[in-house]
């Protein structure tokens, strides 16, 4: 049972290395073609790098914990995490978080009535979305109790997904110019009348 134990990291490992490994492959391929290249090869090679690094993160990590890298500033062997600590918030914790959600939620309906500039409205809760987004990330599933490797892998995959979400917002603007289209959020001089 431990000799599965031990293998199971190094193939996971060994599989992330390999779909590094493959995304800076495409990366260098598409920047084969430089000269041709658009902003959407450009941003193709970025993502591709970015997720070169997101896949070697978690191995680095881990080769480095296991000292099968050089590790100059530890003088002392690295000991293994063990899973001893309390998995999970207080009641009275999780009473607070639920509190602080209910609260922020309640700010954002009360925006909702308020007759604000759109821009300063959207900002707004677009922050506060990303804030309660954020607890309810560390508190209710648990991240913020998660050993290191797992967090730094789930953020990077997040401003990933992001950057990839951002790529569609210029055509989006540029098909709504086109039909003509004006916008659906109404102006100040509209909500006067």
């Amino acid at each position: 049972m431990e000799q599965a134990n031990e293998k199971e990291p190094k193939l996971l490992n060994g599989i992330l290395i390999v779909l590094a490994l493959a995304a800076v492959g495409v990366a260098a391929m598409t920047a084969g073609d430089l000269l041709k290249a658009g902003t959407d090869d450009l941003f193709l090679i970025l993502v591709c790098l970015l997720l070169a690094v997101l896949f070697a993160v978690n191995p680095l990590l881990w080769a480095y914990r296991n000292g099968k890298i050089f590790q100059p500033l530890v003088d002392e062997p690295v000991e293994a995490h063990g899973h001893d600590e309390a998995h999970g918030g207080s009641n009275r914790e999780n009473l607070i978080i639920w509190g602080a959600l209910l609260a922020l939620t309640g700010i954002e309906i009360y925006l909702g009535y308020k007759h604000l500039n759109a821009i300063l409205m959207l900002s707004i809760l677009i922050g506060l979305s990303l804030i309660k987004a954020g607890l309810i990330v560390a508190y209710f599933m648990h991240m913020k109790f998660e050993r290191k490797t797992f967090i730094y892998t789930v953020i990077p995959t997040t401003i990933v997904l992001l950057c990839l979400f951002a790529i569609l917002f210029p055509d989006g603007r540029r098909l709504r110019d086109n039909r003509g289209v004006t916008s659906a959020m109404p102006t100040e001089a509209s909500v006067e009348k």
